[in-house]
């Protein structure tokens, strides 16, 4: 089991990679129970698919956190301005599939 951390994005400011600058919320922390790949990466930009399940805090219950998942598991760091740097993206997909727990498919890709 691995803890992690949920924030929320508040604002919508900056692209992806600078998006640390915008402002987050902290939600709570999460435990990230199982992590399985479901797809072998194919090519040289293809990092391969993910299944995850993902056990909310009790204290958040009733509060639909899909979209915090999927910012906190999701998206890029890359800052170049050019392509073929080799970054890697995630694109998570958030399911919730019950009032705790929720199933998060990961893609992960590299430019080049």
């Amino acid at each position: 089991m691995i803890k992690i951390e949920l924030h929320e994005r508040e604002t919508f400011t900056y692209a992806s990679g600078w998006d640390e600058l915008d402002s987050w919320a902290h939600i709570g922390t999460a435990k990230l129970l199982q992590q399985r790949m479901t797809r072998e990466p194919d090519g040289y930009d293809d990092g391969g698919a993910y299944l995850a399940k993902v056990i909310a805090p009790s204290s958040l219950k009733g509060r639909d956190l899909s979209r915090a998942i999927a910012a906190t598991m999701g998206g890029s760091s890359c800052r170049h301005e050019h392509d073929c740097c080799g970054c890697p993206s995630t694109s998570a997909i958030v399911k919730r599939t019950s009032a705790r727990e929720y199933s998060v498919h990961l893609r992960v890709s590299y430019n080049y």
